[in-house]
């Protein structure tokens, strides 16, 4: 291996050579090997100086893979800021990547947890769930795209999207790009409520599906140009993303496997449409209107279309806990000394505030059907739990008429009872 100072080692003598190796420390490294190869040639070089050669030429190449190593992840990082730069063509991706940025910072700075978010809170920022989306609030269906549950969750989405955002945006174009994304994500939204009857969907994962799904056919029928060289390697990464994810959607609870299930299945319909009207522009507006009417359409016609026991049950709840409110006056109130011609306005008051409103929350929890197992244990115990606030009250009516002991252990008695039923559902619903 030649090097600059290979011709100098040339002209000199053996006993030379050896002193510049038994001297290592005082000399370039280049002079070094030169030396060594030098003594190679002339088949002086003994295994200890070939050992040391071999040693110096290993750490050179680490060292030089180390370097390149550096050079390529100095390189990555400036390309990831370059894509979050808009410009003239390309501004979408990076509008989108900052606004779910700037709505996680808001929900942290309004004390909501960086990284493990709570339900509620999720809920109260518009997360995606079945009882509260199919009961008059379908805006969820587009608000949850925009939430994530904490920072590895948004970081690992907006690489994602950044990853194949740049290439779809600037050869798909702004405008069907943006609706792409849009409407990939409600889609995602609407099949996370048609399978999941409990589940606080957010994340923009089943927008982001869509566009993978988007990608996959607009690489296949090649109406995105990607250069030779690397258009294998490419479709084989995207592909690659979209099979392991979902199958680690399948392995992992907490994964709203059905949004991206969703969101790829109407990217793919849409990109197999788009591709068949990718230099019609007229065609593609119009398939654009045509999808959004229905898309609409769709969304309002949802709670009609999709079961939703959930709601309805907390619709029931709803109505249970008012009167609930109402009927539970005989313990707000002092009843313990009752003048006697107070005595039956108090008793017709526990028939028509009282067994009258515990009667008809039997009735409200009796008409409530195929709910999941969970709530089908609450429903049987709240029963049991006006039942006996029911007979509590037939109880009270005597105490007050007839002022009898054994009335009075009866009340004790049923109100131990119905702390214990309390006790079982604040057990049961932790």
């Amino acid at each position: 291996m030649e090097n600059i100072f290979s011709k100098k080692m040339s002209e000199k003598s053996d006993i030379e050579l050896q002193q510049i190796i038994d001297n290592k420390g005082s000399y370039q490294q280049e002079a070094y090997l030169a030396a060594i190869y030098e003594l190679e040639k002339r088949q002086l070089a003994t295994t200890d100086i070939l050992k040391q050669k071999d040693l110096i030429l290993h750490e050179t190449e680490k060292v030089s893979e180390e370097e390149e190593e550096t050079v390529e992840k100095r390189k990555s990082f400036l390309e990831i800021l370059e894509a979050l730069i808009p410009t003239n063509d390309y501004f979408i991706t990076p509008i989108i990547i900052y606004l779910n940025v700037l709505i996680y910072v808001i929900m942290v700075l309004r004390d909501v947890h960086p990284v493990q978010p709570t339900v509620e809170s999720l809920i109260v920022w518009g997360g995606n769930v079945k009882g509260l989306t199919l009961m008059g609030q379908q805006w969820r269906l587009l608000s949850n795209i925009f939430l994530h549950g904490g920072i590895l969750h948004l970081l690992f989405n907006m690489y994602a999207l950044l990853y194949i955002g740049k290439e779809i945006e600037t050869q798909f174009g702004k405008n069907r790009y943006l609706f792409t994304y849009v409407v990939t994500g409600i889609f995602a939204s609407i099949a996370s409520v048609s399978v999941n009857d409990n589940i606080v969907s957010v994340g923009a994962s089943g927008a982001i599906f869509g566009m993978y799904g988007l990608l996959t056919v607009q690489l296949f029928t090649k109406n995105i140009i990607i250069p030779d060289e690397s258009r294998k390697s490419f479709i084989t990464s995207v592909v690659s993303f979209i099979a392991y994810n979902l199958l680690y959607g399948f392995s992992q609870e907490g994964i709203d496997n059905a949004a991206h299930f969703g969101g790829l299945i109407a990217g793919l319909a849409l990109g197999g449409i788009y591709s068949l009207s990718s230099y019609k522009s007229r065609l593609s507006k119009g398939i654009s209107i045509a999808t959004s009417v229905v898309l609409l359409i769709l969304i309002f016609v949802l709670p009609k279309l999709i079961p939703n026991k959930t709601g309805e049950y907390q619709v029931a709840m709803n109505k249970f806990a008012l009167n609930e409110e109402k009927a539970l006056w005989m313990h707000r109130e002092d009843l313990s000394y009752i003048p006697e011609n107070k005595i039956k306005y108090y008793c017709d008051r526990l028939d028509s505030e009282g067994v009258a409103l515990w009667n008809e929350n039997i009735e409200i929890l009796g008409a409530l059907s195929e709910l999941p197992p969970h709530l089908e244990e609450n429903i049987s115990l709240l029963i049991q739990y006006c039942r006996m606030r029911s007979e509590a009250c037939e109880i009270m009516k005597h105490l007050l008429l007839y002022n009898r002991q054994e009335d009075l252990d009866k009340v004790d008695a049923i109100n131990l009872k119905i702390e214990e039923i309390i006790n079982t559902l604040t057990a049961l619903n932790q």
